[in-house]
């Protein structure tokens, strides 16, 4: 990602969540909260992204983006969506239990712990991520009037995790946490990712969650999605927003520790997050992974 931009990835996952919530076979996946704060990035972020936003709510680009779908990453839409949709009943679950703080790494334009803080009054919410993506967030979330979420500007690939920047806005690491690296560690080197499980495995306490995706290493030792084409992978190289980090289930376990893997989601876990998706494409290659402490 440049230093001083918001993540094209970010951008471009905000526009497919508008883009579903318009289309109506499949605007059930995306609330309305989600949509309507995505669409406030795209609105403000800059004039192409608002040209953009205007683009993906009228109905003549639906076909068009099924076909652009096809030519990149078939079932990547429905992908982003149960993606969203099973970490979501995740952390419910969780919260409904006696963890209390939430922490959400490289959060993007996500709304989750904006509308969990509804459900959840008692609940705290971080979201630690870039600068130059958190500051969109931040103006969305201010103008949109989204409140009670702790917004922490840290660039994980060189700073890491800092606890004092945690502390101070009222984190205790004496209590259970969730913790959430959605679509995010594929981006980091494997010593990054490393450093990263450690760290916060060091600041959470006896129950402690974490709910983070991986893509699997294909056995010619490619990181990408199983239909990806050769087109996604030069966008994503001259985004400077490459896949640096994949694994196996199977090596997975020794790589996260002191995390324990309870269970993991594939695509055919996440179709069963909605039961009118039978026979829908959905995305393989990335996969959900639920650890504890």
């Amino acid at each position: 990602m440049q230093q001083e931009q918001a993540s094209r990835t970010a951008l471009l996952i905000a526009a497919s969540l508008v883009l579903l919530r318009h289309d109506a076979k499949y605007s059930r996946l995306v609330s309305k909260t989600s949509a309507d704060l995505c669409a406030h990035v795209l609105e403000k972020h800059s004039s192409q992204t608002l040209l953009f936003l205007k683009i993906v709510r009228q109905t003549w680009f639906q076909p068009i983006a099924k076909l652009l779908e096809r030519i990149t990453i078939p079932g990547i839409l429905l992908h982003y969506a149960l993606r969203k949709k099973c970490i979501r009943h995740l952390v419910r679950s969780a919260l409904a239990e006696r963890i209390a703080q939430v922490v959400i790494l490289g959060a993007g334009f996500d709304s989750l712990s904006s509308e969990l803080q509804r459900e959840f009054p008692t609940a705290r919410f971080w979201e630690i991520d870039h600068p130059a993506t958190q500051r969109h967030k931040v103006r969305a979330c201010c103008e949109i009037g989204i409140e009670r979420v702790h917004f922490v500007p840290i660039d994980l690939t060189a700073a890491g995790l800092d606890l004092q920047r945690l502390i101070v806005t009222g984190f205790d690491s004496a209590k259970p946490t969730f913790w959430i690296a959605e679509g995010l560690l594929m981006y980091f080197p494997a010593n990054v990712v490393s450093s990263l499980m450690k760290t916060m495995g060091s600041l959470s306490a006896h129950g402690s969650q974490i709910a983070f995706t991986f893509m699997e290493q294909q056995r010619d030792g490619h990181i990408r999605f199983h239909s990806q084409t050769k087109l996604v992978t030069w966008w994503l190289h001259t985004r400077g927003e490459p896949f640096l980090w994949g694994t196996t289930r199977s090596e997975i376990g020794d790589f996260i520790q002191p995390w324990r893997v309870i269970r993991f989601f594939d695509h055919n876990d996440l179709r069963e997050f909605d039961s009118e998706l039978p026979d829908e494409v959905i995305a393989k290659g990335e996969v959900i992974c639920l650890a504890a402490i």
